[in-house]
């Protein structure tokens, strides 16, 4: 998973205005912002200095498949390990200093772990996907407070996604499997919750028949909002509702919609050959509880892989084209767009790194990078990357990066920070 860096807008208020040659409209479904194709402040590149390194030929550190990263307010790293199942906490310098968390199923223990968010009280949410569920611990590892799911009390089957915390609740994503007059729904969600699990805003739901055996999966559908929205400090939250358009709302905080950012030029990777057969595998492997079924993929990349909000009202928007395709000698790129929705710069980024194998947090003014990730959760679900060679040993790389001195925002934390 991919977080951005406060960093870089490397102008002023007054040219970004005059040069934004898009336009707002007002619809019944909100305030659309129409961006152009060209950012309104240009490009900008950054580099990043290599600070240390875990993991790899290190017998003493085994990183295994980090699903999340957080930093506490001493800057001390947090890895969730999808595969371990726990939790690896470790100094600014990169010091290991404990382990916190376990596989299992009593207080404080977890099994298929696949993000984690720092709470209102100041515990961490660790999430399990599946079957879905909160499990709450304390920074010292001690368990924490009760979490219920919504549809829980009806026994359905459920997919917690993703969570986030803002100030007195927990926004969180995932689906329930329901049955309704002999007919089986799907509903996904993205809601706020207090922290007993009561729901307290709605920002979107859905329901789609399914069934369980013989059913055709169709990427256009199945890739939705749950693992691609990103939320604010100031209770905004933010999400494409689909699969291959430049679409993104963005809600208020009492579920309202605030505005939709879109560009209708922007135009989608095709896919190669190869790239087909890699999430091929991943989703032949991920829907292969539903027996009998089968799964067709999209000719393209989605059009947003992943969003942040930063602390200064902006909004890093990451296509597929740029993590799956990005420019020659950039490791990947971001899309900045002010707090108005308004496209603002393009940021590059140029780093020795794979934007498809590897894995991007960013916390402050600090980047960290998890070598073969991909790899990784490939072999996790018992494929491979095609070449049939086993996955190098995973290390995590933390970078510094320097914000430029004229930059208008200031350095600040990531969407996932404490």
């Amino acid at each position: 998973m991919i977080r951005l860096t406060t960093a870089i807008l490397m102008i002023t208020a007054l040219p970004v205005l005059a040069g934004w040659q898009g336009e707002m409209i007002e619809s019944p479904d909100g305030l659309r912002v129409l961006n152009p194709e060209s950012p309104a402040a240009g490009e900008v590149t950054l580099e990043a200095r290599e600070l240390w390194r875990v993991g790899g030929d290190d017998e003493d550190v085994l990183i295994g498949v980090i699903n999340e990263l957080l930093t506490d307010a001493e800057g001390n790293v947090y890895l969730l390990d999808g595969q371990l199942q726990e939790i690896q906490v470790f100094d600014p310098d990169g010091e290991w200093l404990r382990t916190i968390g376990r596989a299992g199923e009593g207080p404080g223990e977890f099994n298929n772990a696949g993000d984690m968010y720092w709470a209102p009280n100041g515990q961490i949410g660790v999430i399990q996907n599946w079957p879905g569920k909160i499990v709450m611990l304390r920074p010292d590892g001690a368990p924490g407070d009760l979490f219920a799911l919504p549809y829980g009390a009806g026994g359905s089957l459920q997919v917690a996604s993703r969570g986030f915390g803002q100030e007195g609740r927990i926004v969180l994503s995932g689906s329930a499997w329901t049955t309704e007059n002999e007919q089986q729904f799907q509903r996904s969600y993205l809601k706020a919750y207090d922290a007993a699990g009561t729901e307290l805003v709605s920002f979107q739901e859905t329901s789609a028949e399914t069934q369980f055996g013989n059913f055709t999966f169709e990427e256009e559908t199945y890739i939705d909002f749950q693992r691609r929205w990103t939320a604010a400090a100031d209770g905004r939250v933010a999400a494409p509702l689909t699969f291959d358009a430049y679409r993104i709302h963005v809600w208020n905080a009492d579920g309202t919609v605030d505005r939709i950012i879109e560009r209708p030029e922007f135009r989608n990777a095709k896919r190669t050959s190869e790239e087909t057969a890699v999430f091929q595998q991943i989703y032949d492997r991920i829907t292969s509880w539903n027996r009998g079924s089968t799964f067709d993929v999209a000719p393209v990349h989605q059009t947003i892989s992943q969003m942040i909000f930063r602390n200064d009202g902006s909004l890093w928007v990451q296509s597929g084209r740029d993590q799956w395709q990005a420019d020659d000698g950039l490791f990947t790129s971001y899309d900045a767009y002010d707090s108005e929705g308004r496209y603002i710069q393009r940021v590059n980024l140029d780093l020795d790194a794979d934007a498809v194998q590897d894995g991007l947090f960013f916390a402050g003014d600090r980047m960290y990078v998890v070598t073969d990730l991909l790899s990784a959760r490939m072999s996790q679900m018992g494929g491979e990357m095609g070449d049939g060679v086993d996955p190098e040993p995973v290390s995590v790389i933390c970078y510094a990066i320097q914000p430029p001195a004229q930059a208008i925002t200031k350095a600040g934390e990531s969407d996932r920070d404490g």
